[in-house]
């Protein structure tokens, strides 16, 4: 884990140890017997059979590209993501066949090899699958291209890979749903369990994990399937309720913690009603959750915790103030939801049998998504993005590393160029502790693959059961140790290279020597050309207020015209800013990890993400409210207020992406809207009924986070003190 910030008093290494710490830390609850088991069948059972029907190359080279593939799923866990491996296995074939058409040309190898380098590291900017395919396409060239072949052999060597890691891409998809809908129940439950965690927290709790969990049952729904049933309506209706749930739910933690904030410390009837039925609510989507599961005494008891719900929230304390009166609506609304949640839980828990199954369309839009692939790439494709400093790097080392091993007298020390890319991650504490992992991991499975030689002899039939249950080994703990499952799989290697040249324990020692070369070269070229993460940090914070301004744009906007905002463009607007946050929170701590002399503010950071934390939470408050079936009247008078808003972020969203060193230099940044003067002269204006006094209520909080935001950025208005407060 990173560690924890101190602005800036510790020395640097303490980063290296914080990576140290991540190397080694093993997580027993991320073991998965099975999938490991499922992982390690298709590279058995291609080594077997291409062993038996053709030969010893032919079967290791199969292996190993269905070993590769099966390392792509494993290492992030989860559920095998079918596409992801397909387009690994092709990519890999493709690396496979250039790497060896050109290796007889090392002036147009090496040119090529920096091309895929560049191409491969860029990769990152997908996310670790992306990565991951990136660098497999790496081995591949060079390993491959050592064996130079012309195009009829080469292109045979290719197939032999691609057909190694189609059985995997095959054999998972038809493995990976042995009952109709579990996969998407559980993964609907396991969201709504998130919501009920989500209820029970405080105002300051992170709403992400809840999101996380909604996208990750709608990515389940969204996946292709031959057959479905009408349940599958059912849980996508669950989903679409609770995103509008965690929305809610953001919303009533919000009014609660205003309420807490402005009273005088007495009791509080809406707040202690809203504590009350937020507990019911807790405990009906815990209900609810192992509903959809199927539990049918879940789906008995149920009803009556609605029941008992409605009761409560009728019987809410009600107040003649706004904010008691806002409270209440939203509370009353939750009561509304979980009323139609309860019935649909109980109906998604319902199995069906096979007669109610039929063929379902693709609903995963593919082309959509490979669209907007190629559009984040290209984002990336600069030396002004990680990914793209990363890539540049990754080509250097790879060329260095390959250019030195062809003149070491190492055996097959391709493996060291393999471990040189592996090591290196776009970030410092990723790339150390990734080197750790690797280093150590290597050093284990030569240890257990000698052991193994000494104790067995191993030769033929058992050569391919040792590939078996080893790999099954490292599979199942790769989500758990990146270090233990490499382990396993350093052992396959050896083995799988058993079978055409058995000399285990020199294989064994080779890889051994290689991979520390490797994997030192990768780190002192980190270490001679580091790359730090607080331009990325600063850059995440600013494109999470660019999200946000866009949402709270929208949401004032129907205010003011008095129009229910579009439910398909608001709810866009708010994922991209939820998204944004993803990335500003994990980029931020990235660079926290980092040493002390290079990281970002940890006070500045941590403070810009709390005041969007209360920004977004306003700005849900008004969506709610804007959102609600009655008809509500324009308020042109908002317009100065929601054009300051847009202004006061648009700046603040500049000066934090040029640096916000004004502060800290003692040099004054750009002013600001007075957003306090929009809003009294609004507060005027508006009429004295409860729509108006909510509507001002939801916007004093609105105008204070903005504010908040302006004063860490270092801009100055005039209704800010020299301390940033109101």
């Amino acid at each position: 884990m990173p560690e924890r910030p101190d602005n800036g008093s510790s020395q640097p290494r303490g980063a290296l140890s914080s990576a140290l710490r991540d190397a080694l830390q093993f997580d027993r609850r991320a073991i998965s017997i099975q999938a490991g088991l499922l992982a390690a069948i298709p590279v058995a059972g291609v080594l077997a059979i291409g062993i038996v029907a053709w030969s010893a190359v032919a079967g290791v080279t199969m292996g190993a590209g269905a070993m590769l593939v099966g390392i792509a799923w494993r290492v992030g866990g989860g559920r095998p993501p079918i596409a992801v491996l397909a387009i690994d296995a092709s990519l890999m074939a493709i690396s496979t066949f250039v790497g060896c058409v050109t290796g007889s040309l090392p002036w147009l190898h090496f040119v090529v090899l920096c091309v895929w380098s560049l191409a491969g590291g860029l990769l990152v900017a997908l996310g670790n699958r992306g990565g991951a395919v990136g660098t497999q396409s790496i081995i591949a060239f060079v390993v491959f291209g050592r064996f130079s072949q012309p195009a009829g052999p080469a292109l045979g060597l290719a197939l032999l890979v691609l057909i190694g890691g189609f059985a995997q891409v095959v054999f998972q998809s038809i493995v990976r749903w042995p009952t109709p809908l579990r996969t998407q129940r559980g993964a609907t439950a396991d969201a709504y369990r998130a919501l009920s965690r989500l209820a029970a927290a405080t105002a300051e709790s992170s709403t992400l994990p809840a999101a996380t969990a909604l996208d990750a049952a709608q990515a389940a729904l969204s996946s292709p399937m031959l057959f479905a049933d009408p349940a599958v309506l059912t849980l996508r209706s669950l989903v679409n309720e609770g995103q509008r749930m965690r929305v809610g739910l953001t919303a009533i933690h919000s009014l609660v913690r205003r309420r807490q904030a402005d009273g005088d410390g007495g009791p509080d009837p809406p707040a202690e009603g809203a504590e009350r039925i937020l507990a019911l609510t807790t405990e009906g989507l815990d209900l609810a959750a192992r509903a959809i599961e199927g539990d049918r005494a879940a789906a008995r008891e149920l009803p009556a915790q609605m029941d008992r719900l409605s009761s409560d929230t009728a019987e809410h304390a009600l107040t003649p103030d706004a904010s008691g009166m806002v409270l209440s609506r939203r509370l009353r609304g939750l009561a509304g939801q979980l009323r139609a949640i309860g019935a649909l839980a109980v109906s998604a828990g319902q199995a069906s049998g096979l007669r109610d199954r039929r063929p379902q369309a693709r609903t995963n839009r593919p082309i959509e998504r490979f669209k907007s692939g190629v559009g984040v790439l290209r984002a990336n494709a600069s030396l002004d993005s990680p990914a793209g400093r990363h890539a540049l790097r990754l080509a250097v080392v790879v060329l260095v590393a390959e250019l030195i091993s062809r003149h070491l007298p190492l055996s097959r020390s391709y493996w060291m160029v393999v471990a040189a890319a592996t090591t290196l991650r776009p970030e410092f504490g990723a790339t150390f502790t990734r080197g750790a992992e690797r280093l150590g991991g290597t050093a284990l499975g030569v240890g257990l693959a000698g052991a193994i030689t000494v104790a067995l002899h191993p030769a033929g039939d058992v050569t391919v059961i040792l590939v078996g249950v080893l790999a099954w080994a490292g599979y199942a703990l790769f989500p758990a140790s990146f270090a233990v499952g490499f382990a396993f799989i350093t052992a396959v290697v050896v083995f799988l290279l058993n079978a055409i040249s058995p000399d285990t324990l020199a294989t064994a020692w080779a890889r051994l020597v290689d991979t520390l070369v490797g994997g030192a070269l990768g780190l002192i070229a980190y270490a001679v050309w580091p790359t730090w993460s607080e331009s990325s940090a600063r850059n995440s914070l600013a494109n999470l207020i660019e999200a946000q301004r866009a949402y709270v744009r929208a949401t004032l906007k129907a205010i003011v015209e008095g129009k229910r905002p579009n439910d398909s463009e608001i709810r866009v607007l708010s994922r991209e800013a939820r998204i944004a946050r993803t990335a500003a929170e994990a980029t931020v701590a990235q660079s926290l990890a980092e040493p002390a002399t290079r990281r970002i503010d940890a006070d500045h950071s941590q403070g810009m993400l709390a005041a969007s934390r209360r920004l977004v939470q306003a700005a849900h408050v008004l969506r709610l409210d804007a959102q609600e079936e009655h008809k509500r009247r324009p308020v042109p008078a908002l317009a100065p207020l929601a054009t300051g808003v847009d202004e006061l972020l648009a700046t603040v969203d500049t000066t934090v992406r040029a640096g916000a060193n004004g502060v800290q230099a003692g040099t004054p940044g750009p002013s600001v809207p007075d957003l306090r003067a929009s809003y009294d002269a609004l507060e005027r204006a508006a009429p004295r009924d409860a729509d108006g006094e909510a509507l001002l209520l939801d916007l004093d909080e609105l105008v204070d986070a903005a504010n908040g935001l302006a004063a860490l950025a270092g801009l100055e208005s005039d209704d800010l003190g020299s301390d940033g407060s109101d």
